[in-house]
């Protein structure tokens, strides 16, 4: 039961990074925002396993949508 418990939460974490937004994001490289990267680092911290946002890389697409 854990087990699928743990690939629902990896699916419901890559699912999203699969499609492309308007601003950009996508797979190669993500639109992090500091909600993004606060959920991945919770996740992280109770499953283990998290999103590819950090909050250096929030920072860095918060200044680069600031910007455009």
């Amino acid at each position: 039961m854990r087990f699928i418990f743990v690939i629902c939460l990896a699916a419901a974490a890559i699912l999203p990074a699969c499609s492309t937004s308007g601003s950009g994001g996508g797979l190669l490289d993500p639109d992090c925002t500091a909600e993004k990267a606060a959920k991945s680092a919770a996740m992280k911290s109770t499953v283990g396993v998290g999103g590819r946002c950090t909050p250096a890389e929030a920072a860095k697409d918060t200044a680069k949508r600031a910007v455009q």
